[in-house]
């Protein structure tokens, strides 16, 4: 998957990781992937209900080594 922007959000706990993504997203394009780095056990939820919620979609998540990696596209 081809990732434009990669959003490091370890070790932030709510709403950091939200809010660092939603930021990221306001300077991105429409089409535009963005990968989401977090540790926040709830980033994963929080991240598909904001998504849905603005229109955007969430593509992937997976959890390596303790840090969920969202992809979402906007």
């Amino acid at each position: 998957m081809k990732v434009d922007l990669v959003v490091d959000a370890r070790y932030k706990s709510c709403p950091g990781p939200l809010l660092a993504l939603a930021e990221a997203v306001a300077k991105s394009s429409p089409g535009q992937v963005i990968m989401l780095l977090a540790t926040d056990p709830a980033a994963p939820q929080d991240i598909k209900e904001w998504a849905s919620s603005v229109n955007h979609r969430v593509l992937k998540v997976e959890k390596i080594n303790e840090v969920y990696q969202i992809y979402v596209e906007v």
